[in-house]
């Protein structure tokens, strides 16, 4: 049996092209967002069930409002659009304006207490809703938070790359003087840099996207490009000195 396997021919694998990596970090940076808003719906889930049964779906409420006075107040400039906040509280105002009053679940919302008292379809539609209403409006200012929380991170991009930048040109120089100055090699420091860079550049968009509670983005941007600096810094400084 063994000897069957051996002789059968290995398929080599093609290296993928240009476009094939792209379409797989596209995909990639789509299964992270999907997981994000995953783990976010559910952790809203267990509060109200555990931690905020009290507030309702009114606590993911107040998550979206001070989620959008940040965005609005903190981003007016960036060097991807002018004036971001505003043009994407229009944007989220839009979204609010179609899911809950082109939907009618505002309205569904307002009278559901007096069509359950009722009879006939509707009254048993408007009493289910009544049960699931926590759950069916915390989903859906979930979302738009998530909407907002995905753009702070979008117009946050050129902190991570501006991060980025310092900490290859500053390796680069460490590196020059290590190899001129007899340094010593370390590749045990070097693998383990290395192996942080991925880690810090999708721990801000998991933990962010994904947090139960209204965070400052600037709580976590900061130190996550931070320490995605110094995980670049130190893997390039202690990349091997002769090739």
């Amino acid at each position: 049996m063994s000897t069957n396997n051996q002789m059968q021919p290995q398929v080599e694998q093609k290296p993928k092209t240009l476009f094939g990596k792209t379409l797989a970090l596209f995909f990639k940076i789509i299964g992270l967002l999907a997981i994000s808003l995953f783990f976010s719906l559910i952790l809203e889930y267990i509060g109200l069930v555990f931690w905020w049964p009290e507030e309702g779906w009114q606590h993911s409420q107040r998550m979206f409002q001070q989620e959008l006075s940040w965005l609005s107040n903190d981003f007016k400039q960036s060097l991807l659009m002018s004036s971001p906040g505003h043009f994407i509280s229009l944007v989220i105002e839009q979204v609010f304006d179609w899911v809950m009053i082109k939907t009618g679940l505002l309205e569904l919302t307002q009278t559901a207490q007096i069509k359950a008292q009722g009879k006939g379809s509707s009254a048993f539609i408007a009493s289910i809703y009544v049960v699931a209403e926590d759950f069916i409006l915390a989903s859906v200012f979930i979302v738009m938070t998530f909407i907002i929380r995905f753009s702070i991170l979008v117009l946050s991009i050129p902190l991570f790359i501006m991060a980025a930048l310092t900490a290859v040109v500053d390796g680069l120089i460490r590196r020059d003087i290590r190899k001129f100055g007899a340094g010593r090699e370390s590749s045990f420091i070097y693998h383990r840099a290395k192996k942080l860079i991925v880690p810090m550049i999708v721990a801000p968009w998991f933990l962010y996207l994904s947090a139960p509670i209204a965070v400052y983005p600037q709580l976590i941007l900061i130190p996550c490009a931070i320490s995605l600096g110094i995980a670049i810094l130190v893997t390039i400084t202690t990349f091997k000195k002769y090739l």
